[in-house]
């Protein structure tokens, strides 16, 4: 189980992009989502990779 504050970071990492997104959609344009979805693709890689690091530590493995 993750902790609380894995939950915090993954939940921030997801929302706060999405909610920047979410107010600039009916202006947006590629050149304005692309950083979100950079920084969103960053944080998600950043979270699966806590994440694979505490299951190979408990001996776990990541289902697929």
């Amino acid at each position: 189980m993750p902790s609380n504050r894995s939950l915090r970071l993954g939940f921030a990492a997801l929302v706060g992009p999405a909610l920047a997104l979410g107010v600039a959609a009916p202006a947006a344009n590629a050149a304005e989502v692309t950083p979100i979805a950079e920084y969103v693709d960053h944080n998600v890689a950043d979270t699966e990779a806590e994440v694979g690091a505490v299951l190979d530590d408990l001996g776990l493995e990541a289902a697929e």
